[in-house]
Protein backbone atom coordinates (compact mmCIF):
# COMPACT_ATOMS: atom_id res chain seq x y z
CA UNK A 1 0.00 0.00 0.00
CA UNK A 2 2.12 2.75 -1.10
CA UNK A 3 1.43 6.50 1.03
CA UNK A 4 1.85 9.77 -0.86
CA UNK A 5 1.80 13.41 0.97
CA UNK A 6 0.71 15.80 -2.00
CA UNK A 7 1.68 19.44 -2.48
CA UNK A 8 1.66 19.53 2.00
CA UNK A 9 1.76 22.82 3.48
CA UNK A 10 1.64 23.66 7.18
CA UNK A 11 1.77 26.92 9.03
CA UNK A 12 2.29 27.65 12.90
CA UNK A 13 1.21 31.16 12.93
CA UNK A 14 3.32 33.52 10.82
CA UNK A 15 6.02 30.27 10.64
CA UNK A 16 5.97 28.06 7.61
CA UNK A 17 6.88 24.61 8.72
CA UNK A 18 6.43 23.07 5.55
CA UNK A 19 6.34 24.42 1.74
CA UNK A 20 4.12 22.51 -1.13
CA UNK A 21 6.15 19.01 0.01
CA UNK A 22 5.38 15.79 -2.49
CA UNK A 23 6.93 12.82 -1.20
CA UNK A 24 5.53 9.40 -2.09
CA UNK A 25 6.56 5.79 -0.25
CA UNK A 26 5.88 2.17 -2.16
CA UNK A 27 5.18 -0.59 -0.11
CA UNK A 28 8.30 -2.30 1.00
CA UNK A 29 10.31 0.80 0.47
CA UNK A 30 12.19 2.63 3.08
CA UNK A 31 12.54 6.69 2.11
CA UNK A 32 14.60 8.91 4.73
CA UNK A 33 13.54 12.41 4.94
CA UNK A 34 16.63 14.10 5.50
CA UNK A 35 17.94 17.63 6.55
CA UNK A 36 18.88 19.76 9.28
CA UNK A 37 17.07 20.69 12.42
CA UNK A 38 13.97 23.04 12.16
CA UNK A 39 13.56 21.88 8.37
CA UNK A 40 9.84 20.54 8.52
CA UNK A 41 10.48 16.44 8.72
CA UNK A 42 8.95 15.85 11.62
CA UNK A 43 5.81 18.28 10.63
CA UNK A 44 5.48 16.53 7.83
CA UNK A 45 5.62 13.25 9.82
CA UNK A 46 2.91 14.63 12.06
CA UNK A 47 0.79 15.48 8.96
CA UNK A 48 0.99 12.18 7.90
CA UNK A 49 -0.07 10.44 11.23
CA UNK A 50 -3.03 12.63 11.75
CA UNK A 51 -1.06 14.16 14.81
CA UNK A 52 -1.47 17.94 13.27
CA UNK A 53 -4.87 18.84 11.00
CA UNK A 54 -3.91 19.17 7.46
CA UNK A 55 -4.08 22.98 5.99
CA UNK A 56 -3.03 22.51 2.43
CA UNK A 57 -2.21 19.62 0.22
CA UNK A 58 -3.74 15.69 0.79
CA UNK A 59 -2.31 12.87 2.41
CA UNK A 60 -3.76 9.37 0.51
CA UNK A 61 -3.05 5.50 1.07
CA UNK A 62 -3.17 3.04 -1.88
CA UNK A 63 -5.60 5.81 -3.50
CA UNK A 64 -7.94 6.45 -0.60
CA UNK A 65 -7.92 10.07 0.68
CA UNK A 66 -6.88 10.17 4.49
CA UNK A 67 -6.47 13.86 4.73
CA UNK A 68 -7.72 17.02 2.50
CA UNK A 69 -10.41 18.51 0.68
CA UNK A 70 -12.30 18.74 3.85
CA UNK A 71 -11.69 15.43 5.10
CA UNK A 72 -9.87 14.35 8.43
CA UNK A 73 -9.56 10.89 9.05
CA UNK A 74 -8.85 10.71 12.84
CA UNK A 75 -5.32 9.19 14.04
CA UNK A 76 -6.38 5.96 15.45
CA UNK A 77 -8.56 5.05 12.40
CA UNK A 78 -5.57 5.56 9.58
CA UNK A 79 -3.70 1.89 9.00
CA UNK A 80 -0.36 4.03 9.52
CA UNK A 81 2.32 2.84 12.39
CA UNK A 82 4.16 5.67 14.06
CA UNK A 83 7.49 5.26 16.15
CA UNK A 84 8.56 8.41 18.31
CA UNK A 85 12.00 9.61 18.98
CA UNK A 86 11.34 8.64 22.74
CA UNK A 87 9.46 5.61 21.67
CA UNK A 88 6.99 6.91 24.32
CA UNK A 89 6.43 2.83 25.89
CA UNK A 90 4.22 2.81 28.63
CA UNK A 91 6.21 2.72 31.67
CA UNK A 92 3.38 0.67 34.13
CA UNK A 93 3.07 -2.12 30.89
CA UNK A 94 5.39 -4.95 30.16
CA UNK A 95 7.10 -5.33 26.72
CA UNK A 96 4.41 -7.35 25.93
CA UNK A 97 1.28 -5.26 27.32
CA UNK A 98 2.62 -2.17 25.38
CA UNK A 99 2.41 -4.24 22.43
CA UNK A 100 -0.93 -5.69 23.00
CA UNK A 101 -2.37 -2.33 23.84
CA UNK A 102 -3.48 -1.19 20.13
CA UNK A 103 -4.93 -4.95 19.59
CA UNK A 104 -7.54 -5.00 21.82
CA UNK A 105 -10.53 -6.88 20.24
CA UNK A 106 -8.21 -8.55 17.90
CA UNK A 107 -9.06 -12.11 17.92
CA UNK A 108 -4.88 -13.16 16.87
CA UNK A 109 -3.53 -10.76 19.26
CA UNK A 110 -1.51 -13.79 20.78
CA UNK A 111 -0.49 -14.50 17.31
CA UNK A 112 0.66 -11.12 16.70
CA UNK A 113 2.54 -10.70 20.19
CA UNK A 114 4.73 -14.15 19.25
CA UNK A 115 5.04 -12.90 15.69
CA UNK A 116 6.79 -9.40 16.56
CA UNK A 117 8.14 -10.43 19.30
CA UNK A 118 10.24 -12.94 17.27
CA UNK A 119 10.86 -10.38 14.40
CA UNK A 120 12.57 -7.78 16.87
CA UNK A 121 14.49 -10.25 19.15
CA UNK A 122 13.00 -9.43 21.79
CA UNK A 123 11.18 -12.70 23.53
CA UNK A 124 13.13 -12.63 26.62
CA UNK A 125 12.30 -8.71 27.15
CA UNK A 126 8.78 -9.86 27.30
CA UNK A 127 7.59 -9.46 30.62
CA UNK A 128 10.02 -6.54 31.68
CA UNK A 129 9.28 -3.04 31.97
CA UNK A 130 10.60 -0.10 30.14
CA UNK A 131 12.49 0.68 32.63
CA UNK A 132 14.35 -2.41 32.68
CA UNK A 133 15.14 -1.91 29.04
CA UNK A 134 18.37 -0.35 27.22
CA UNK A 135 17.95 2.40 24.54
CA UNK A 136 18.20 -0.36 21.91
CA UNK A 137 15.99 -2.77 23.73
CA UNK A 138 13.05 -0.05 24.15
CA UNK A 139 13.73 1.17 20.57
CA UNK A 140 12.93 -2.45 19.24
CA UNK A 141 10.11 -3.00 21.76
CA UNK A 142 8.48 0.69 20.06
CA UNK A 143 9.01 -0.83 16.66
CA UNK A 144 7.26 -4.24 17.77
CA UNK A 145 4.42 -2.16 19.02
CA UNK A 146 3.64 -0.54 16.44
CA UNK A 147 4.21 -3.41 13.55
CA UNK A 148 1.67 -5.60 15.80
CA UNK A 149 -1.64 -3.55 14.27
CA UNK A 150 -0.18 -4.77 10.34
CA UNK A 151 0.03 -0.61 9.36
CA UNK A 152 0.16 -0.07 6.04
CA UNK A 153 2.27 2.86 6.69
CA UNK A 154 4.95 2.98 9.22
CA UNK A 155 7.04 6.89 10.30
CA UNK A 156 9.91 6.70 12.16
CA UNK A 157 10.77 10.22 13.93
CA UNK A 158 14.67 10.09 14.28
CA UNK A 159 14.94 6.27 16.04
CA UNK A 160 18.47 6.20 16.62
CA UNK A 161 18.98 9.83 18.41
CA UNK A 162 19.08 8.04 21.66
CA UNK A 163 21.38 5.71 21.02
CA UNK A 164 25.03 5.70 21.21
CA UNK A 165 26.86 5.79 17.79
CA UNK A 166 28.30 2.02 18.12
CA UNK A 167 24.77 0.15 18.87
CA UNK A 168 23.07 2.19 16.27
CA UNK A 169 25.12 0.78 13.55
CA UNK A 170 24.50 -2.68 14.35
CA UNK A 171 20.89 -2.18 15.20
CA UNK A 172 20.50 0.05 11.60
CA UNK A 173 21.14 -3.11 9.41
CA UNK A 174 19.10 -5.00 12.09
CA UNK A 175 15.99 -2.58 11.55
CA UNK A 176 16.33 -2.59 7.69
CA UNK A 177 16.01 -6.66 7.94
CA UNK A 178 12.84 -6.66 9.35
CA UNK A 179 11.25 -3.87 8.06
CA UNK A 180 11.97 -5.08 4.72
CA UNK A 181 10.68 -8.25 5.85
CA UNK A 182 7.51 -6.68 6.78
CA UNK A 183 6.84 -5.24 3.67
CA UNK A 184 5.04 -1.61 5.28
CA UNK A 185 5.68 1.68 3.13
CA UNK A 186 8.31 3.11 5.64
CA UNK A 187 9.13 7.06 5.75
CA UNK A 188 11.85 7.34 8.06
CA UNK A 189 12.79 11.07 9.51
CA UNK A 190 16.85 11.71 10.28
CA UNK A 191 19.23 14.66 10.71
CA UNK A 192 22.46 11.89 9.99
CA UNK A 193 23.49 11.25 6.81
CA UNK A 194 25.30 8.36 7.15
CA UNK A 195 21.97 6.54 8.58
CA UNK A 196 20.16 8.30 5.57
CA UNK A 197 22.57 6.33 3.52
CA UNK A 198 22.42 3.22 5.17
CA UNK A 199 18.60 2.70 5.33
CA UNK A 200 16.92 4.77 2.17
CA UNK A 201 15.75 2.78 -1.13
CA UNK A 202 15.66 6.48 -1.61
CA UNK A 203 16.82 9.81 0.29
CA UNK A 204 14.32 12.96 0.26
CA UNK A 205 16.80 16.10 0.96
CA UNK A 206 14.34 18.64 2.63
CA UNK A 207 15.55 22.68 3.53
CA UNK A 208 13.20 25.50 4.48
CA UNK A 209 10.23 23.42 4.43
CA UNK A 210 10.72 22.21 0.96
CA UNK A 211 11.44 18.93 -0.51
CA UNK A 212 14.39 20.07 -2.61
CA UNK A 213 15.75 16.41 -4.09
CA UNK A 214 14.75 13.17 -3.91
CA UNK A 215 16.34 10.26 -5.42
CA UNK A 216 18.36 6.61 -4.86
CA UNK A 217 22.04 6.85 -2.88
CA UNK A 218 23.36 6.04 -6.25
CA UNK A 219 21.69 8.30 -7.97
CA UNK A 220 22.78 11.61 -5.64
CA UNK A 221 26.24 10.18 -5.90
CA UNK A 222 26.24 9.65 -9.73
CA UNK A 223 23.96 12.53 -10.35
CA UNK A 224 22.99 15.02 -7.85
CA UNK A 225 20.63 17.97 -8.84
CA UNK A 226 21.44 20.25 -5.82
CA UNK A 227 24.51 20.99 -3.49
CA UNK A 228 22.72 18.86 -0.63
CA UNK A 229 22.49 16.14 -2.97
CA UNK A 230 25.98 16.46 -4.28
CA UNK A 231 27.14 16.67 -0.17
CA UNK A 232 25.00 14.23 1.59
CA UNK A 233 27.99 11.56 1.32
CA UNK A 234 30.93 11.39 3.74
CA UNK A 235 33.76 13.56 3.46
CA UNK A 236 32.37 15.48 1.57
CA UNK A 237 33.54 19.73 1.21
CA UNK A 238 32.42 23.17 -0.49
CA UNK A 239 34.67 25.27 -1.94
CA UNK A 240 33.79 28.71 -3.14
CA UNK A 241 34.38 30.58 -5.76
CA UNK A 242 33.14 32.40 -9.32
CA UNK A 243 31.63 31.29 -12.54
CA UNK A 244 32.27 33.33 -15.74
CA UNK A 245 31.88 32.45 -19.23
CA UNK A 246 31.46 28.68 -18.52
CA UNK A 247 34.36 28.39 -16.49
CA UNK A 248 34.83 27.54 -12.72
CA UNK A 249 37.33 29.23 -11.30
CA UNK A 250 38.60 29.26 -7.40
CA UNK A 251 41.62 29.15 -5.40
CA UNK A 252 42.27 25.42 -6.54
CA UNK A 253 41.93 26.44 -10.48
CA UNK A 254 39.48 26.30 -12.63
CA UNK A 255 37.50 23.68 -14.38
CA UNK A 256 34.39 23.97 -17.30
CA UNK A 257 31.27 24.56 -15.97
CA UNK A 258 28.99 25.33 -19.09
CA UNK A 259 25.76 25.14 -17.66
CA UNK A 260 26.13 27.34 -14.53
CA UNK A 261 25.25 31.22 -14.70
CA UNK A 262 27.67 33.86 -14.39
CA UNK A 263 28.40 34.69 -10.81
CA UNK A 264 28.84 33.62 -7.07
CA UNK A 265 29.67 29.69 -7.69
CA UNK A 266 30.34 26.52 -5.45
CA UNK A 267 32.18 23.12 -5.96
CA UNK A 268 31.11 20.23 -3.70
CA UNK A 269 34.28 18.05 -3.41
CA UNK A 270 34.33 14.40 -2.71
CA UNK A 271 36.01 12.59 0.01
CA UNK A 272 39.26 11.66 -2.84
CA UNK A 273 38.63 14.57 -4.73
CA UNK A 274 41.97 16.68 -3.14
CA UNK A 275 45.70 15.65 -2.84
CA UNK A 276 48.15 17.74 -1.40
CA UNK A 277 52.47 17.51 -1.31
CA UNK A 278 54.85 19.31 1.04
CA UNK A 279 56.04 22.25 -1.00
CA UNK A 280 57.65 25.30 0.49
CA UNK A 281 56.28 27.92 -2.32
CA UNK A 282 52.72 25.97 -1.37
CA UNK A 283 49.63 28.17 -0.85
CA UNK A 284 48.04 26.22 2.09
CA UNK A 285 49.88 25.54 5.62
CA UNK A 286 49.03 22.95 8.06
CA UNK A 287 46.70 23.91 10.53
CA UNK A 288 45.36 20.67 12.08
CA UNK A 289 46.75 17.12 11.82
CA UNK A 290 44.76 14.35 13.26
CA UNK A 291 45.09 10.22 12.95
CA UNK A 292 42.23 8.49 10.98
CA UNK A 293 43.25 5.46 9.49
CA UNK A 294 44.26 4.60 7.26
CA UNK A 295 46.59 7.58 7.14
CA UNK A 296 46.00 11.15 8.21
CA UNK A 297 43.48 14.22 8.07
CA UNK A 298 44.95 17.30 7.49
CA UNK A 299 43.10 20.54 7.81
CA UNK A 300 45.11 23.31 5.39
CA UNK A 301 44.55 26.87 5.69
CA UNK A 302 45.37 29.03 2.41
CA UNK A 303 44.51 32.53 1.01
CA UNK A 304 41.18 34.36 1.34
CA UNK A 305 40.61 32.28 4.25
CA UNK A 306 40.15 29.05 2.17
CA UNK A 307 39.78 25.95 4.28
CA UNK A 308 40.12 22.39 3.20
CA UNK A 309 40.93 18.90 4.22
CA UNK A 310 42.74 15.78 2.38
CA UNK A 311 43.97 12.77 3.53
CA UNK A 312 47.52 12.14 3.61
CA UNK A 313 49.69 8.63 3.97
CA UNK A 314 51.84 10.79 6.39
CA UNK A 315 51.65 13.48 8.42
CA UNK A 316 53.18 16.65 7.61
CA UNK A 317 55.11 18.93 10.33
CA UNK A 318 52.92 21.43 12.07
CA UNK A 319 52.90 24.71 10.19
CA UNK A 320 54.37 23.08 6.70
CA UNK A 321 53.54 24.62 4.01
CA UNK A 322 51.79 22.53 1.16
CA UNK A 323 50.42 22.37 -2.28
CA UNK A 324 46.88 21.42 -2.77
CA UNK A 325 45.43 19.97 -6.24
CA UNK A 326 42.00 18.96 -7.12
CA UNK A 327 40.86 16.07 -9.47
CA UNK A 328 37.19 18.35 -10.83
CA UNK A 329 36.03 14.70 -12.50
CA UNK A 330 35.21 14.51 -8.98
CA UNK A 331 33.77 17.09 -8.08
CA UNK A 332 30.31 19.32 -8.73
CA UNK A 333 29.65 22.68 -9.25
CA UNK A 334 26.69 24.52 -8.30
CA UNK A 335 25.30 28.54 -8.61
CA UNK A 336 25.69 29.70 -5.14
CA UNK A 337 22.71 31.94 -6.02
Amino acid sequence: MSLRLSNISHHFGAVRAVDGASLDAAPGEIVCLFGPSGCGKTTLLRLAAGLEPLQAGEVALDGETLAGAGRQTPPEKRPIGFVFQDYVLFPHLTVEKNIAFGLKGASDAKQRIAEQLNAFGIEELARRYPHELSGGQQQRAALARAMARKPQALLLDEPFASIDVVLRRRLREELRRVLKEQKAAVLLVTHDAEEALALGDRIALMREGKIVEAARPEDLYGNPQTPDGAGLFPGCQVLAGESKGGVFRSILGETAAPAIEDGPAKAILRADCLSACEDPDGAFRAADIRFAGPGWLVRLDGPEKTAVTVRMESPPAPGARLSVAADWSKAFIFSAR
